[in-house]
């Protein structure tokens, strides 16, 4: 519904605080018959006089004041609203983030929490799934996941890709034996991940030094879509399982010690790349602004220890 008399608030407002056309021209800077025509054009959309106006005297009719005291409220809750949205140390507000589950449970925990700290007028509500989600549909604000080509109508910065190496508990390799070439992989039970969009059995090896390389098709038995879950059946001594380091980055540095990584002179192809997503906006809050911001930096330092 139009409201046709908004516009004129902040005249009507002056007019009755300085008490003079005249008075409420110099305070707006415009000319007295500009505010003379702007008072009768309100009267004549409400149907009311609002000021007894002569050449001597200047007063509100009952109307006049009760409409004066509506729109000060009106104009003073308007002018909090636009200085909580604008300001530039505003940072409430509710972030609603959507994450891999696989990537979120190992490594955002800990920065929600110290993020949370930092700005506790922000309210977080995470959401770990491995499922893809319509972020803009589903009311989200920013997403983590891992893809290769973040989806159309998103701003996508991009953090890093997954280095997969094969990793076995060192009871698994003092049972089955050491081996040398990728190859021999096939001798070993695996762990493979797999979710409903793919599974991760088909990797190319590359020898650093010789520069060979090799295809490998990997078979298990045991598949999960979790990383978390793969961690714990390869500490447990279930197999080996292709995992990129951050995925060991919570292990303390006993349990650490005991994870072989196998054919150390050979590395995978990076997959995967991980993209902190959020939708295009002209206006983005300053709290989402915040937040990538803060994880860009997060993730590029853990990153930059593993280049170490």
């Amino acid at each position: 519904m139009e409201i046709k008399w908004l516009h004129y608030i902040p005249i009507y407002i002056a007019l009755c605080e300085e008490k003079s056309i005249a008075g409420a021209a110099k305070k707006l800077n415009c000319s007295n018959a500009h505010v003379s025509r702007q008072l009768r054009q309100l009267e004549d959309i409400l149907s009311v006089q609002l000021i007894q106006r002569t050449t001597r005297q200047f007063n509100l009719t009952y109307d006049g004041v009760e409409f004066y005291k509506q729109v000060k409220y009106l104009l003073e809750n308007a002018e909090a609203i636009n200085e909580k949205l604008c300001s530039t140390e505003n940072v409430a507000g509710k972030l609603r983030v959507a994450a891999s589950a696989s990537f979120g449970a190992m490594l955002l925990t800990e920065p929600l929490a110290e993020f949370y700290r930092t700005y506790p007028e922000i309210e977080i509500e995470v959401i770990f799934t491995e499922s893809p989600l319509d972020l803009i549909e589903s009311g989200f604000d920013v997403a983590f996941y891992l893809t290769d080509s973040p989806p159309e109508g998103y701003v996508g910065h991009y953090l890093r890709s997954l280095h997969c190496k094969p990793f076995a508990h060192n009871s698994y390799i003092k049972e089955q034996g050491e081996i040398a070439h990728p190859s021999e992989l096939g001798k070993l039970s695996h762990i493979l991940y797999r979710n409903t969009e793919f599974a991760l059995d088909n990797w190319k090896f590359l020898n650093k030094k010789s520069k060979e390389d090799v295809h490998i098709k990997l078979h298990g038995t045991f598949s999960v879509n979790l990383v978390a879950s793969m961690v714990d059946a390869m500490l447990s001594g279930c197999g080996v399982a292709m995992l990129d380091e951050f995925a060991l980055s919570k292990l303390s540095q006993a349990t650490r010690k005991e994870v072989v990584q196998l054919v150390p002179n050979w590395e995978t192809s990076p997959i995967l790349p991980l993209y902190i997503l959020y939708p295009k906006r002209q206006h983005l809050p300053k709290r989402t602004k915040l937040f990538v911001e803060f994880f860009r930096n997060h993730l590029n330092g853990i990153q930059s220890k593993q280049l170490k």
